[in-house]
């Protein structure tokens, strides 16, 4: 049961990755660039989300 409170979290990481992989393609950002635009978009992205859920369930 654990392991489902990941859910969130991990859906945000998987939607900031493809965020970033779609900006980092659209900019033609140096490797460089994309490599700290990447992982900012991914924690950013899981965060969000679990921030999100967390005030949805207290509702």
């Amino acid at each position: 049961m654990k392991l489902l409170e990941y859910l969130p979290y991990a859906i945000g990481c998987a939607a900031g990755l493809l965020l970033a992989l779609l900006v980092g393609a659209v900019c033609g950002l140096s490797e460089d660039a994309q490599m700290v635009e990447t992982v900012a978009l991914v924690v950013l992205g899981g965060g969000v989300a679990e921030w999100y859920w967390n005030e949805l369930s207290r509702r």
